[in-house]
């Protein structure tokens, strides 16, 4: 059995506790303290006992004159008893205090060790915080470029990921004076693994693109096939794919020529209509051999092209079942993007984007959406 210590309540007994209790660790715990509180005590010893006791999860016994008033602080193995207690009654309290001591050594050991985890997984976290941030810098530095200012056009994106690193990924660029290669690509999943595969399909499209060039312009069919080929030898077994869309048009004939690959048709906005541009082609990244079309559209004044990844239908929330779901939101949410481009109350590309933002926020909030939302809107306007 671990030793008991009687004695009266002194300066002396808690200077003995506490060195215990700030460097020689649990295994110095006395068993159990017997303390008797006598008239003459100095006001705070005993604070200090109780600390230096709590430090080391020792328990005690505590002999006072009014065991009442210290009823808020008989806890933690700390008992308050009248000077006149039984003495066998000290003695079993003391006893119980004692065989409890093996237990409670044990789970604060184990406390400790919780404690040194958690210290240590916050650092962890931490640390895969600042490298998140950090991925999530380059890939924006990577992935996305200023959009060009083209005379005759008004571009503006919608670019909102899910995480801090996005599986969505968008270009626009300037392949002659009036002519604007645009690209939109989703990639399958979320988080690190999407967003490296945005990286190889960015790498890819530049090359692609230029292998695909001609003097009379891109073809995007082709430009789509190549990539496909590119992302096939890079993925090969590894069961990542991507939808995209890819086009080029013309400031000056605003003729718009855009292919697709298993992505989300393109919309037209016009004076209050709209109508999806169809195009055929599989995913990215699944057959090596696959082969794309392309379809030509002209836009009039105020003509509006739209792409977007499917996480924009998070924004128009649609109380139905079954498997026209997807197809009815769809349509309903194109229509009220066709009735906010029409008429006396017409809102520009920006202020298009900034109504889809504020319903992302609204049904979702701004920090917990459900994925990455990409929209990317090309007007043509006077030049």
């Amino acid at each position: 059995m671990s030793p008991e210590w009687r004695a009266l309540l002194t300066d002396e007994l808690v200077d003995l506790l506490e060195p215990v209790g700030k460097g020689a660790g649990h295994s110095a715990i006395p068993g159990a303290v017997l303390a008797v509180v006598g008239s003459g005590v100095r006001p705070g010893v005993v604070d200090r006992l109780l600390e230096a006791l709590a430090a080391r999860c020792a328990p005690a016994v505590i002999l006072v004159e009014k065991p009442a008033d210290w009823a808020l602080f008989q806890r933690h193995g700390v008992i308050f008893l009248a000077h006149d207690a039984p003495p066998d009654k000290v003695a079993a309290m003391l006893f119980a205090l004692l065989e409890r001591q093996p237990a409670v050594r044990l789970l604060a050991h184990e406390i400790d060790l919780a404690l040194r985890c958690q210290g240590g997984i916050r650092n962890e976290m931490d640390r895969l915080h600042e490298e998140l941030h950090l991925a999530a810098a380059l890939q924006r530095d990577f992935t996305s470029s200023p959009l060009p200012r083209v005379p005759g056009l008004d571009i503006n994106v919608l670019f909102r990921p899910v995480n801090f690193v996005s599986g969505d990924v968008y270009s626009v660029r300037e392949v002659s004076p009036s002519r604007v290669a645009f690209f939109v690509a989703d990639a399958v999943g979320h988080g690190v693994p999407a967003a490296l595969l945005t990286m190889v399909l960015t790498s890819s499209l530049l090359s692609a693109a230029a292998a695909s060039g001609t003097a009379e312009g891109h073809s995007p069919a082709r430009v789509l096939a190549r990539l496909n080929e590119r992302l096939c030898a890079s993925c090969l077994g590894t069961g990542r794919f991507a939808t995209a869309v890819y086009g080029v048009i013309d400031a000056e004939t605003r003729k718009v020529t855009v292919a697709g690959a298993g992505h989300p048709l393109p919309i037209l906005l016009s004076g209050g209509d709209s109508s999806e541009i169809e195009t055929a082609g599989p995913l990215l990244g699944v057959f090596d051999d696959a082969e794309f079309d392309q379809r030509e559209v002209s836009l009039a004044d105020d003509d509006m092209l739209m792409l977007y990844t499917d996480g924009l239908d998070a924004a128009f929330p649609l109380e139905a079942s079954g498997a026209q779901r997807a197809v009815l939101k769809r349509d309903r949410w194109i229509a009220e993007l066709a009735r906010g481009t029409s008429g006396s109350h017409r809102r520009d590309t920006s202020g298009l984007l900034s109504e889809l933002q504020h319903r992302l926020d609204v049904q979702a909030g701004s920090l917990h959406g459900g994925d990455d939302v990409t929209a990317l809107c090309i007007t043509a306007c006077a030049a």
